[in-house]
């Protein structure tokens, strides 16, 4: 007999790509009858009620677990055809005749006819999805090419608490900041300093030669949040042990950190703690820190090209990887929140789809324009991060790309249309809509931040 989680899971894999499908959000309803179970899903209240026929129906059997995908029945006509996987299968699409053999041709010699390509899937139940097909040989968990790599529930639990466990120790007494983090680990006279990025409301107090050197760079030129970043405190944080407040000549910080190396690496949900990835400063932290004597050349800026022409050619296929990878984010789940299947994700990213990179780094009209890329093909898992800050927003998040530039953003969009940008010193409102984000990250318009009140 099939589980109980069994039947939630694949309600709940049915229902993303039905609401991809149909461009409204589907609330999955599961039907017992004497053969199993079907999945479907009511209209929306006071929309479009859908043609016949339309979107798929899942069946499931209830002694093998087996799943039979048919196009949309209601659930009625679905459980009175259904007897069986492959009975259902030859009802409803009649297997095609045979070909009749040329006059004298000998018996046997006439290949058998290539099955059409048919609407119905009657396969084993996958304990992950709705994918056709068994899991590889000896495979505890599959993984679509689409999306992040999926992890077992036990292994994703293990993660989550020891980067838990790593942001608590580098930030003692005070709320562990979210997910995405960069850590500042600063050597210098035979010492080691650490430092996560400032994410609490009040503003972070820097030594008084750190604010002279940010107070040197134009605010057109100022990456967003630069002030917030790590390297940055962590150096405050040693000139403060140094020599306290009371030296603010920049020779002087200089001399203090001459011989100083510094070190960033990035904490991302799902990534091992013990094997972090290594991470840039951004242009305003690395302008600031070679002006404090700290070794290292002074960045350079990036025109950014022309954007690539797309033409209108292959709009159907895009459609259908940006829904497969949409669904393949969804899929992989977090440990304490899920993705939501936002009904016009499909519509929002198909203009951009697969992947759509913009290189530059450059003085804007407010604050500095960084790299960034909208991408359909998620890679990193969002589940939690996004739903923590989702329960701050009171709105649902999904990831449609990040920020290079010494970022390491997610950006992400909410149930409403706005979008965010999510990074190390905290989320940032880029617009309320993605047109409108687009701009703000192309030409360098202000970029409010989000509070802990959900408010910007």
């Amino acid at each position: 007999m099939i589980s109980q989680e069994r039947l939630e899971e694949i309600a709940r894999h049915w229902a993303v790509g039905e609401t991809l499908r149909r461009g409204y959000e589907c609330e999955p309803r599961l039907t017992e009858f004497p053969g199993g179970w079907v999945v479907w899903s009511p209209p929306p209240a006071g929309g479009a009620v859908p043609e016949p026929g339309s979107g798929e129906t899942v069946i499931i059997d209830r002694e093998t677990g087996a799943l039979t995908v048919v196009p949309g029945l209601p659930p009625q006509v679905a459980m009175s055809r259904y007897a069986g996987p492959a009975a259902t299968a030859q009802a409803v699409y009649p297997a095609a005749p045979r070909p009749t053999p040329p006059p004298g041709a000998p018996v046997g010699t006439m290949p058998p006819p290539l099955p059409p390509l048919p609407p119905v899937l009657s396969v084993p139940a996958d304990p992950h999805s709705l994918t056709p097909g068994p899991p590889p040989p000896n495979a505890a968990l599959t993984s679509s090419p689409f999306g992040p790599p999926r992890l077992s529930a036990d292994e994703a639990e293990r993660r989550a608490m020891a980067l838990a466990a790593q942001l608590a120790r580098l930030n003692p007494g005070v709320p562990a900041p979210t997910l995405p983090q960069v850590v500042a680990t600063l050597e210098v006279a035979g010492r080691t300093f650490q430092a996560l990025g400032h994410t609490a409301d009040a503003e972070p107090a820097h030594h008084p030669a750190v604010a002279h050197a940010l107070a040197a760079i134009p605010p057109g030129s100022r990456t967003r949040g630069a002030h917030r970043h790590p390297d940055l405190i962590v150096v405050s944080k040693a000139l403060f042990e140094l020599g306290g407040a009371a030296h603010t000549d920049p020779a002087w910080a200089a001399r203090q950190l001459a011989g100083a190396t510094l070190r960033l690496h990035l904490l991302r949900e799902g990534a091992p703690a013990d094997n972090p990835t290594p991470a840039a400063s951004c242009n305003t932290c690395g302008t600031a820190l070679v002006s404090l004597g700290m070794p290292g050349e002074l960045p350079r800026d990036l025109v950014r090209p022309e954007p690539p022409q797309r033409g209108a050619a292959g709009r159907a296929a895009l459609r259908a990887i940006t829904a497969e990878a949409v669904a393949a984010t969804i899929a992989v789940p977090g440990v304490r929140h899920r993705l939501p299947a936002l009904p016009f994700l499909v519509d929002l990213l198909e203009p951009y789809a697969p992947f759509h990179p913009v290189l530059q780094s450059q003085s804007g009209a407010a604050q500095r324009v960084e790299s960034f890329t909208l991408d359909v093909w998620t890679r990193e898992q969002t589940a939690d991060t996004l739903g923590d800050l989702s329960e701050r927003l009171g709105a649902r998040l999904f990831p449609i790309g990040g920020e290079a530039g010494g970022l390491h953003s997610i950006l992400a969009v909410d149930e409403h249309h706005r979008v965010f940008a999510v990074d190390h010193a905290g989320a940032w409102f880029l617009g309320p809509t993605l047109e409108d984000a687009v701009q703000t990250l192309l030409i360098g318009r202000s970029t409010p931040r989000l509070r802990t009140t959900g408010t910007w």
